[in-house]
């Protein structure tokens, strides 16, 4: 004969469920990217407008084995667009000391190839990572915003942190470039930017004629990381222009020298 639930048992199984995500309380909403790092995943709810009555609870962090996303709070309207006055003006407004952003281990900021920055993008398009102005995504590369400015920051390894809303704008990236003559000088790991817009990571050309740009990048709401092909007359018609990182390099730094070489 099965014995009556006291009420201690009650109270254990529900905290049981509670833990398994199986009761019906106002936990954190289910994240398909952390629990699978594919596309498909789905912002902390306190990440997104809630119509729940009751108080959204804390924003909860998503991790992979690797990898985290975690919503902030912006100083400006737009961080993906926002002009270096803007970003001045809301650094400022959030008590964020002013002057360029730096790297207090020295990693960001130093020069890098071809390869790496290619390779870095990659990572996030693997990860299927997420577009969101709102949320920055921290790994062993750093941490930077994850829109489609925020990823050329990622690329390029540039410095980031709270006060740049954690990577540049498609404003504020050329002043770390310098800009091409044409589309044809486009080698991997330059970036195309329509300033007010939109700025995406060049990858390779698609066909001998360069009629069409092989770019990586993260597009809108909605979408993931991804590699996209571009039309060369939709850049043109859209005012997307070339600029290359100053930082860039052709080919990996050589290793350092032997101690005691000369």
């Amino acid at each position: 004969m099965r014995k009556p639930m006291t009420r201690r048992s009650a109270a254990l199984w529900a905290a049981v469920a509670l833990c398994l995500g199986t009761g019906t309380g106002t936990g954190t909403q289910s994240l398909s990217y952390a629990a699978t790092g594919r596309p498909g995943t789905r912002l902390p709810a306190a990440a997104r407008p809630s119509s729940a009555r009751t108080a959204a609870p804390p924003a909860p962090t998503a991790r992979t084995p690797s990898s985290w996303l975690t919503p902030f709070t912006p100083t400006v309207p737009d961080p993906s667009t926002a002009t270096a006055e803007e970003l001045a003006a809301g650094a400022a407004a959030a008590g964020f000391p002013s002057g360029p952003i730096t790297d207090p281990l020295g990693q960001a900021g130093q020069p890098i190839s071809r390869t790496d920055v290619i390779a870095r993008a990659q990572t996030w398009v693997t990860e299927g990572v997420p577009y969101s102005k709102s949320v920055k995504h921290t790994d062993s590369g750093g941490t930077y915003r994850t829109d489609c400015s925020g990823y050329i920051s990622m690329a390029w390894n540039l410095p980031s942190s709270a006060a740049d809303n954690w990577g540049e704008t498609t404003w504020t990236l050329p002043d770390f470039a310098t800009r091409l003559d044409g589309l044809d000088e486009l080698r991997a790991g330059d970036m195309i930017d329509k300033t007010d817009q939109h700025v995406v990571l060049f990858k390779k050309w698609a066909n001998a004629a360069h009629a069409a740009a092989v770019v990586l990048e993260l597009a809108h709401s909605g979408t993931h990381a991804r590699q996209s092909t571009y039309s060369r007359s939709f850049l043109i018609e859209n005012n997307f222009l070339p600029f290359r990182y100053d930082k860039i390099m052709d080919s990996p730094p050589p290793p350092p020298a032997p101690h005691g070489a000369v």
